[in-house]
């Protein structure tokens, strides 16, 4: 209890207005007009604008995965592909991709950035997919990319001197990507073995292991 009377004291004392309408710090004075400007600044914490600007690009991206990913998962639930076990995966790839996006926004939001939502392409449709292994490519191809754009995203932030963004992304997306980028390649490697072994029902045993 003492402690957070304490707290709030302290943060009482230093954004604490005069009848004049100054703001008063230990080191300069604010005006009002100006304080908003203050805090930003001191919660941004030598926020690059650069680095920032990757994240919004990157949230875009991961919103457009998410979208792709969606819309690969309603193929293979049509009645004429009818495979939902590769309709419950790119389910749960559409749910990461949009769990990563608004982990982003978040950490912009911590940090005192800008979030703007920028428009999503319309995802592509392939026909091609309902072989299985090329809606995996894709999905792999894709990860990839996204795997590419963090690791640039890392690069980014050590040469603007950002420690905490670099940790950021690596804790949050950058194991991700490994993994999953592993496991992508193993499914296309196991269906292959599969279609080998049982050139006709192949893909139907291997669609029933990812449900």
């Amino acid at each position: 209890m003492y402690g957070v009377v304490g707290l709030l004291v302290g943060v009482a004392a230093i954004f604490a207005f005069s009848a004049s309408g100054w703001l008063y710090s230990p080191d300069e004075k604010v005006s009002v007009i100006g304080a908003r400007h203050l805090v930003n600044k001191l919660v941004e914490q030598n926020f690059d604008s650069y680095n920032q600007r990757s994240i919004r690009k990157q949230i875009t991206e991961c919103l457009r995965d998410s979208y792709q990913y969606l819309a690969m998962s309603m193929y293979f639930d049509q009645a004429e592909v009818a495979l939902p076990g590769f309709h419950k995966m790119f389910k749960e790839y559409s749910n990461r991709e949009m769990s990563n996006a608004v982990k982003l926004m978040t950490y912009m939001n911590l940090r005192e950035g800008s979030n703007k939502f920028l428009g999503i392409p319309e995802p592509k449709i392939s026909y091609e997919w309902h072989d299985g292994e090329t809606a995996l490519i894709t999905a792999l191809r894709m990860e990839h990319k996204a795997n590419t754009k963090f690791r640039t995203i890392i690069q980014l932030a050590l040469e603007k001197h950002d420690p905490h963004l670099k940790q950021f992304i690596e804790d949050s997306f950058l194991d991700q990507k490994v993994k999953v980028i592993k496991e992508l390649g193993d499914k296309v490697t196991q269906l292959g073995k599969y279609r080998s072994e049982e050139p006709g029902l192949g893909l139907q045993m291997f669609d029933n292991t990812l449900l």
